[in-house]
């Protein structure tokens, strides 16, 4: 152990309850996820910037080789997360902080293991099946990211652990900055295959570099051990497994329509493919954001508190299902011209399909929130059988459909099993946790029909007069904005105020009622408002 953790042994209690008081807070869940949802979108528009530069600048079919990489990167965090990390933020919170400090090194050891490991079946897939010499030489060294990426996540988790995210979005903020002045110089100085991909690995390590000095420092969780304490890698290993298998499946879910393109189709297929993909991927940014910092809520909540459980999942959800239509309100009406400015008019024909992709990234999204709260309870054993479900859809149409249509066929295939997805994680969390106005129905209904209204009439606006795109989409989404807030604050009592909640008294372990599980009398009149209250 470090010198601190021992030092810390003689109190324990008093560690133990200022993190799980923080971590069962939910005005620092608000706190942490504004920070990172401010940082992720900041980050995800340097990114798309740089995208976009290198769309612009590289052959197509050098840009379908860039695609394929990054997804087949993608789909190795298969091996190099297994579901680790979700495992340990339990272990964190809920353990006894004399032993943090050995999870901490033990797990930073097994990601970096795990990095390794992903790297070389990196290498050996594209080997074995032969791809392109191009390709080849940017996987390995694309890969790095991987290497880079994978302990740098475990940092995260630390951070994560004790909701000390604001750090992390600051690392990754900058992290971004640097990859972009590198991008710009890479394209404007020899826009080569391998040169654009060297950014991307500076953005790993500027921000793995932020990351330990913060948690030498004691500013990110428990400071890791120096002795590595292997027998830990067990229990971690087998209480993830589960979820391992199901997280495996969904990432393959996500990325398999790249991967099938590439070998069925054409490289160039690829690239239209994943101009889609950069716009779902700021929702999957959003999403992330508000996941993160509410993973560990919840599982401080469950199974103590089941009413602020309900309380911070609904508003989650409701937040999310607006956030996500706000980004297709705006992008709908002027895909063609979006996509056409950031890629090229080479693209433009890619933009009815990157209008399905965004519509798949919101249900992603909130299958994504959906899979915390079922692993938050324990139910770990259901998401594999989910995700092979909406693989095996995605797999069965995406296969005749890419024969007909290309990469539209993979869109619709991914769409019908993002909507699978979703309903089978929903109807497992309602059959987990059996509370009333679990999900927001009624507030999705609304939103969802407004912003069906909204683009229309924007929609027809754009073709009628043809303003300028930029004031269509800002107007769109405002106003949607605007309505759809007024309605979330009138049938989820939902706004900024509630969602950080009392500074004082808003812990598990500051109330003073020893019995408030399932809404009896002991529960205080606070817990009884908001999306808690019954009408």
């Amino acid at each position: 152990m470090t010198d601190e953790a021992v030092s810390a042994q003689p109190r324990p209690s008093g560690g133990l309850t200022e993190n799980r008081s923080r971590a069962q807070s939910g005005r620092a869940a608000a706190n942490n996820t504004a920070a990172m949802l401010a940082a992720r979108i900041f980050a995800a528009v340097l990114g798309l910037l740089g995208t976009t530069l290198i769309a612009r600048m590289l052959p197509a079919v050098e840009w379908g080789y860039f695609s394929f990489v990054f997804g087949l990167l993608g789909m190795l965090a298969i091996i190099t997360d297994l579901g680790v990390g979700r495992a340990v933020i339990g272990k964190l919170v809920h353990g006894d902080p004399t032993e943090a400090a050995e999870i901490a090194t033990s797990f930073i050891v097994l990601r970096t293991v795990l990095g390794l490991v992903g790297y070389a079946m990196a290498i050996g897939y594209v080997v074995v099946l032969r791809c392109p010499a191009p390709v080849v030489a940017a996987t390995a060294l694309a890969g790095l990211v991987v290497v880079i990426a994978t302990p740098s996540h475990a940092l995260t988790i630390l951070f994560q652990s004790t909701m000390r995210l604001t750090l992390v979005a600051a690392a990754e903020s900058l992290a971004r900055c640097v990859q972009l002045a590198l991008t710009v110089a890479a394209v404007l100085w020899a826009p080569t295959l391998l040169l654009v991909v060297v950014p991307a690995i500076a953005y790993e390590v500027v921000a793995v570099t932020v990351k330990i000095i913060a948690v030498a420092r004691g500013l990110g969780g428990p400071i890791p051990a120096r002795r590595i304490e292997l027998s830990w890698w067990s229990p971690m290993l087998r209480e993830a497994l589960p979820l391992s298998i199901g997280l495996a499946l969904i990432i393959m879910l996500q990325k398999v329509g790249l991967l099938l393109l590439g070998h069925f189709d054409s490289f160039e297929s690829v690239g239209f493919f994943a101009v889609g993909m950069k716009f779902s991927d700021l929702l999957d940014t959003a999403a992330v954001a508000v996941v993160g910092p509410l993973t560990t809520l919840l599982i401080a909540l469950w199974p103590d508190d089941p009413l602020r459980f309900r309380r911070f999942f609904r508003q989650a959800n409701a937040a999310l299902i607006v956030l996500g239509l706000t980004a297709l309100v705006a992008f709908w009406p002027v895909a063609g011209q979006v996509v056409g400015l950031l890629f090229g008019t080479n693209f433009v024909a890619a933009a009815d399909a990157s209008r399905i992709q965004v519509v798949g990234g919101l249900l992603g999204a909130l299958a994504h929130l959906g899979l915390v709260a079922l692993m938050a309870t324990g139910r770990n054993n259901v998401i594999p059988w989910i995700a092979a479900a909406a693989l095996g859809v995605n797999l069965a149409l995406a296969w005749p459909l890419i024969a007909r249509m290309s990469y539209e066929g993979a869109v619709i295939a991914g769409l019908a099993a993002q909507v699978v997805l979703l309903a089978a994680v929903w109807l497992a969390v309602l059959a987990t946790v059996r509370m009333r106005r679990l999900l927001p129905v009624t507030t999705l209904l609304a939103v969802t029909g407004v912003a069906v209204a909204v683009i229309a009439a924007a929609t027809a606006i754009q073709h009628r007069w043809g303003p300028p795109w930029i004031l269509i989409s800002a107007m769109a989404g405002l106003i949607y904005l605007l309505i759809a807030g007024s309605i979330m604050r009138r049938t989820e009592g939902l706004t900024i105020r509630s969602l950080r909640g009392p500074k004082t008294d808003d812990t598990v372990a500051d109330r003073s009622s020893g019995d408030h599980r399932g809404g009896r009398p002991g529960d205080s009149a606070r817990l009884r408002t908001g999306a808690d209250r019954e009408h």
